[in-house]
């Protein structure tokens, strides 16, 4: 087995998923935090069935050589909802990117007392400044925020855990009766839309990764490791949420809350890194949605670059960034898990097939 390379895609696997509303606590907090013990048992749920997705991605990658997100998408939906699932995914990107926009905005207003609009402002115009001027270096220097904001996030939940005032038995008993924010009010749907909402995104990025790998025995390994560190620090985030939620309702950033109650100096170095972090995500993002339309440095990729950034920048400013997370990621949950499901049905036909033989 090749674990060198196994390590390396388990960790790019996590860092892909952990993006600005998982720094910012906001996923932790809708999707697990607001159902008390019972978002606890829904990571469970989460790491099985992120297990079973991914490993199923990843095999599907090497058996049929799948190399782009429409590929993967035809090959467990049909070629017409493979087809319409993949322009859906654009129009998702653009949406997640608004959200991000938002979750700037709330960082840097809870961080330093900015307006909302001058966060969302300043993110739209570094983003736009890197796709008109071709500064994608920056963001491939840059590109280390990600592993930046998993170690910080994770760090800030273990230090708080670590602290005296957490209180986790009395978080557990009453999140759940709290007014906050849910993804749905079942803690078991929450978890199903939670697997949902990663899948869109895995299915461009495993597929390619799993034509690379040597053996099933690597696959599987990829499959069990990425998803239990992601879970685990999840895990960590919910926890450390739970035991500090009598202070965090309403926060629109809630572990920079907690960031903020260790040390007020590092919470303000975890809010410009949580920038730093969502521009690295949101640049290569929108690049990907410009150029699938048109070429870099025409006339055309420039509109679409100022369009797409504008309406992003409105919709980062329509709502309130926990309220944008609340209308957004549920309904990427729902395709994502009609994904799921054809999942599940094309490897069950598979193997009814192989059985038969």
């Amino acid at each position: 087995m090749d674990w060198s390379r196994i390590v390396s895609i388990s960790g790019a696997y996590t860092a892909l998923l952990i993006g600005g509303a998982f720094a910012t606590g906001q996923e932790a907090m809708q999707f697990f935090v607001s159902h008390g013990a019972g978002g606890i048992v829904g990571l469970g749920i989460c790491w099985v069935l992120l297990a079973y997705s991914c490993g199923s991605l990843i095999s599907a990658g090497r058996r049929a050589q799948l190399s782009t997100n429409e590929q993967a998408f035809r090959y467990f939906c049909g070629r017409i909802v493979g087809t319409g699932i993949t322009w859906y995914v654009m129009v998702m990107i653009v949406a997640v990117c608004g959200v991000m926009l938002a979750g700037v905005g709330a960082t840097l207003q809870q961080a330093y007392g900015l307006p909302v609009m001058a966060g969302t402002s300043l993110m739209a115009a570094c983003t736009l400044a890197t796709l008109l001027l071709g500064l994608q270096r920056i963001v491939n220097v840059l590109g280390v925020m990600g592993p930046g904001i998993v170690a910080l996030t994770v760090a800030t939940a273990i230090a708080t855990l670590l602290d005296n005032s957490t209180d986790l038995s009395a978080g557990l008993k009453i999140a759940s009766d709290m007014d906050l924010l849910r993804a749905s009010d079942s803690w078991q749907f929450s978890a199903l839309l939670y697997v949902g909402l990663a899948l869109p995104g895995m299915a461009g990025f495993l597929p390619p990764l799993g034509a690379t790998l040597g053996s099933k025995r690597d696959a599987f390994a990829v499959a069990a490791l990425g998803p239990a560190l992601f879970i685990l620090a999840m895990a960590l985030v919910v926890v450390a949420l739970l035991g500090n939620i009598k202070s965090l309702q309403g926060a629109e950033a809630p572990v920079l809350v907690l960031a903020t109650n260790l040390f007020p100096a590092f919470g303000g170095m975890f809010a410009a890194v949580i920038f730093l972090g969502i521009f690295t995500t949101v640049t290569p993002m929108m690049w990907t949605v410009c150029r699938r339309f048109a070429e870099d440095t025409t006339p055309r990729y420039r509109a679409l670059a100022v369009g797409l950034t504008l309406l992003c920048w409105i919709g980062g400013n329509l709502l309130p960034f926990g309220q944008l997370v609340n209308l957004i990621y549920p309904t990427v949950g729902f395709v994502g898990l009609f994904l799921l499901a054809c999942q599940i049905y094309t490897d069950t036909a598979r193997w009814a097939r192989r059985y038969k033989q």
